[in-house]
């Protein structure tokens, strides 16, 4: 007598809520975590350009600062895509959107404007690079399992 073989679901098993937030928690986790390195990373390394120019140009700070956390988000995303093999472009952009919300809730805590011009170019920016992340760390996932 032949055994019929059980269907390997990847999006429901046994461990994970089907479709819920319970399975996304390690790669959005893991991905924040990479996210917060590499920006730390390019903010440490800007900071070294500034310190080997002797001078800090001011109108270059919030460019820079910019850029460094949407490396962030681009390497999280692109981890966390890479990490869940699915749903790739929805991860990044929660990475994204994640790192905003820390970024806004610090300059709330420190005075600065809560909304204005410049957080709106932040939020577009930072979900734009983490959904690129993710979209990219995810289809990349899949292409290498299609090759095998």
């Amino acid at each position: 007598m032949v055994r019929a073989r059980r269907r390997n679901n990847t999006f429901c098993n046994a461990s994970s809520v089907c479709g819920g937030a319970v399975s996304a928690v390690k790669p959005v986790a893991l991905g924040l975590v990479a996210a917060a390195a590499v920006a730390f990373l390019f903010v440490m390394l800007f900071a070294l350009v500034f310190v080997l120019m002797k001078a800090i140009v001011a109108s270059a700070i919030l460019p820079l600062s910019l850029i460094a956390l949407m490396l962030g988000c681009f390497v999280g995303g692109f981890l966390c895509g890479s990490v869940a093999k699915a749903r790739g472009l929805l991860y990044g952009l929660a990475i994204g959107g994640i790192v905003f919300l820390i970024v806004w809730l610090i300059g709330v805590a420190t005075g600065a404007a809560p909304l204005s011009l410049v957080m709106a170019v932040k939020l577009v920016c930072l979900l734009l690079a983490g959904g690129c992340g993710g979209w990219i760390g995810s289809n990349r996932a899949y292409t290498r399992r299609r090759s095998r």
